[in-house]
């Protein structure tokens, strides 16, 4: 799926939704993908491998689709601020609530 970051997310949704710490956290959870510490993962968007800690919930929405709603997908914390598109699998991108939009 081609996805592009949300641009000024953070000054709408900064803080991910009660009980989660983060939008990483959110993402594992919903995902039902528990990303662990010591391995090393490829950012879908710069094919690049990183440790979880490097990872950042992403806020991104789909491109050349009528769906407009937000989706959190892990990004390094690089590629969380590019302005370009990029792919990742439908499978790894969950609804951002619509009450944080």
């Amino acid at each position: 799926m081609r996805v592009k970051n949300v641009k000024g997310s953070s000054k709408v949704s900064g803080k991910a939704p009660s009980p989660y710490n983060s939008w990483l956290q959110y993402w594992e959870v919903q995902s039902g993908t528990k990303l662990k510490d010591d391995i090393y993962y490829t950012c879908p968007a710069c094919r690049e491998k990183f440790k979880k800690s490097n990872f950042d919930g992403a806020h991104v929405q789909k491109v050349n689709n009528m769906d407009r709603n937000w989706y959190i997908t892990p990004l390094c914390s690089g590629c969380n601020h590019r302005e370009i598109e990029f792919e990742v699998h439908n499978d790894d991108l969950v609804p951002v609530p619509s009450n944080l939009k």
